[in-house]
Order: C-alpha cells, then structure tokens, then sequence
C-alpha cells in the first residue's frame, strides 16, 4: 500500500487533482485539460446556507464543519494559537428546522418528476453522531409541513426524495429538512432537479445567486494541478499527435514549464 507522507517542510501542502497525493503546493504545477461537462440542473439559487434563501430555526454552532469535501477545508492558526476551518460548512447544534424562505419554481411539468437532494452530515467532533433527519415539503414561512421522507444516520451521507411534478404543484412549493439530534451538524449541496425519466439526484452543481442548468453534455477546457508524477508531456507541434512525416522540431516542453 501506498502511503503517502511529505517530507515535514514549512510549506502548505495541496493536493494532486489527478492522483490525490499530498505534496509541497510548490510542486504542483497548472496544466490545462479538455474534459466533458456533464448536463445537470439546480433550481435553487443557492446551493449551500446564505441566511435569506436558506434560514435555520436551530442554534448556531459557532463551529465549522469539514462538511462533504473536506478537501476544501483549511486549518488556520490565528494569533493567539487557536484554530479555525476556512471553506469549511456552517455548523448547527441540538435541533431544528432548515428550509427554503421562497418558491424555486411555481409550476413543474407534470410528467417530471421532481428531485429534492441534500448532503446531510455531523460534526466530526460529535460523541454522539447519530440523526434523525426528515426531508420535506412547506410553505415559505416554515408552516404546513408535509414530511416526505424519514433517514437515520450516524455518518455524512446524501439524503433525497422525489415526486411527481403534479404533486409538487399540488405541495406547498418550499423544502425543508428538520434534524433530531444531541450534537452538531452541517447542511449542504442543496439541489432541485427535474427529469421524466429518473428518482434519484443527478449531477451535483454548485450555485450561488442564480439557478443553473445544461441540458445536454459540452466539451470544456479547464486546468488542474498535478504532482511530477502525474504531468502529461507537451509536446512540439510537429509532434502533437505523437507521429509525424517531418523530423522534429524541438524536444518536448519540459517537463515543469507547463504553466499556461
């Protein structure tokens, strides 16, 4: 097995997006990749907790949580030696009700149906991890609650429920998610999808102010960060299909001069 341990260094460590590897951040270099843009939809505007799309009637934790992608996170020393998360998930303790505060959409296609999903979790300090979590439908002031669904879980998991678009039309129009526990906890990855052909969530999209949705897969070019290990040699334009009728015209870029 593979064990992965940097040499203890001054340095922030990052991550590689290729193999995941630990590594000094100032080994890592950018390189662009093509990769395929999955189709996908949110038609909440926000994705994660805001204090106005999104509102909880719990107490705040005054903690953060890894949350689902805890890769993200960062540890802060502050000034007077304590630490903090940075990027992390806003933290809930004891119980409470989070919801939605207006409709995301009035009227569904009727032969849709209707995906609510969420990434539900506690925090990785709890002694006591376990939840009872209900997901829901309501209207926007948090009343005339309709419990759709009921999980019990001890670890992060993502929780969802679906209907058709005629019952969504028939239903209070907001979502809720109300949460039985003796500790803390995180919500987020809030997404509102529809599709007539399919009862489980799809591709999970971030938003932030506006609904996003694609329904079709496109071909973008992006970049990653990747370790010595995991760069992909660029080569001369006489060689960019790896054969050519000419003779070459340069040696391959070197390797670490593969920032764009």
């Amino acid at each position: 097995m593979r064990i992965n341990r940097p040499e203890a260094k001054a340095w922030q460590l990052d991550r590689c997006d290729v193999c995941g590897d630990k590594v000094h951040r100032g080994e890592l270099v950018r390189t662009q990749v093509e990769w395929l843009y999955p189709a996908h939809e949110n038609y909440f505007s926000n994705s994660r907790y805001d204090g106005t799309f999104w509102v909880c009637d719990a107490t705040d934790a005054e903690s953060v949580s890894y949350g689902n992608r805890c890769d993200r996170a960062r540890i802060r020393v502050g000034d007077d030696n304590t630490l903090s998360v940075v990027d992390g998930v806003q933290t809930w303790e004891g119980n409470g009700t989070f919801r939605c505060t207006s409709i995301p959409i009035a009227n569904w296609v009727d032969t849709n149906n209707v995906i609510f999903s969420c990434q539900v979790g506690p925090y990785e300090r709890n002694s006591s991890p376990e939840m009872t979590v209900v997901l829901g439908d309501c209207d926007s002031d948090g009343n005339n609650k309709t419990a759709k669904k009921t999980f019990t879980i001890a670890g992060a998991q993502k929780l969802w429920f679906s209907w058709t678009g005629a019952e969504a039309d028939a239903g209070e129009g907001c979502y809720y998610i109300q949460v039985t526990n003796s500790g803390k906890w995180w919500i987020d990855e809030l997404q509102l999808e529809t599709d007539p052909s399919r009862s489980t969530p799809g591709t999970y999209v971030e938003t932030s102010g506006t609904v996003a949705s694609a329904t079709a897969e496109a071909q973008a070019i992006s970049t990653r960060k990747v370790c010595r290990d995991c760069f992909e040699v660029v080569l001369s334009k006489s060689e960019q299909f790896g054969k050519t009728s000419e003779p070459p015209v340069a040696d391959p870029v070197e390797t670490h001069n593969q920032e764009f």
